[in-house]
């Protein structure tokens, strides 16, 4: 059974890879470049492969991804070869100019009912969701303080979609559960850790509270970065991941540390080992 290629922009691969998880998990087959080509291949010829051979296309739709030359392409050759596309709106865009007039899955305002429409779409049936009965579940509500934290904080980490997903988990029994729930959206293991630590920390009211240094974080006890350099890291950065990159760089600079530990921090945070490389030649300019 030919696969469902998976367009998106790399700016956007935290809620891309995780939509792409949930739709492989309930069992549709879907082509992504991270996943399905091997060190050996080269990407551009591994790609036109894969989208001239897929069933169709699903298109993850962000500024990012309809402002992206590869995504462009990606959907022209979809369309030229007669496959059927289906648009999935992460965040408020104005389409490709060849996708105006398709209707798009608008994924956020309802994650889970997104997935379910693309799996209809590609003609898998979508999994079950069992609520939870117990009037115990029904009743609870985390104060609107502790929602609007952690969604700004998720933020800082996954980008735009965090209001979808906290949304989705507001009925957790406690702030821990909340976040518990929320760390399972983030694929970054050192992310992960950082999002979770700042259970530990009060929450200050209308402000994000500096988190505690996730394991294996550094500090030598160095001046803080100056802020016109943490400007122009984020100048930087923003060229590989997009709007969200000044929230990382502000979050990761008070971490504490060196420049160059800042530096390296942020690259970490990039996928593509050459435009990794590229970043670090750029910051060590700024």
């Amino acid at each position: 059974m030919a696969a469902y290629f998976l367009s998106y922009a790399r700016a956007d691969q935290v809620v891309s890879l995780r939509f792409a998880d949930d739709l492989i998990a309930a069992g549709a087959s879907v082509w992504v470049d991270q996943y399905d080509i091997h060190p050996s291949q080269h990407w551009d010829r591994a790609v036109e492969t894969a989208v001239r051979g897929c069933a169709g296309l699903i298109v993850m739709l962000s500024p990012r991804s309809a402002a992206s030359p590869n995504v462009a392409d990606e959907i022209a050759v979809a369309l030229d070869d007669g496959k059927t596309v289906i648009p999935i709106l992460i965040e408020a865009c104005k389409p490709p100019l060849r996708m105006a007039r398709m209707q798009f899955i608008d994924a956020t305002l309802d994650y889970q009912k997104a997935l379910a429409k693309c799996l209809a779409a590609i003609g898998q049936a979508a999994p079950t969701v069992y609520a939870d009965p117990s009037p115990a579940a029904e009743a609870v509500s985390l104060p609107p303080e502790i929602l609007r934290q952690a969604e700004l904080r998720l933020t800082s980490v996954i980008g735009p979609v965090a209001g979808v997903l906290v949304r989705q988990a507001a009925g957790a029994a406690s702030e821990a559960d909340l976040y518990e729930r929320l760390a399972k959206s983030i694929r970054d293991e050192a992310a992960r850790k950082s999002f979770l630590a700042w259970l530990s920390q009060p929450s200050g009211q209308g402000r994000i509270v500096r988190p505690r240094l996730a394991p294996g974080a550094v500090t030598d006890g160095s001046a803080p970065v100056a802020p016109e350099n943490v400007a122009a890291l984020s100048e930087a950065f923003t060229r590989y991941m997009g709007p969200i990159a000044a929230h990382m760089v502000a979050r990761e600079a008070r971490l504490g540390g060196t420049r160059e530990a800042l530096c390296q921090r942020l690259a970490q945070r990039i996928v593509n080992e050459k435009d990794r490389a590229a970043f670090l030649r750029e910051a060590a300019k700024a």
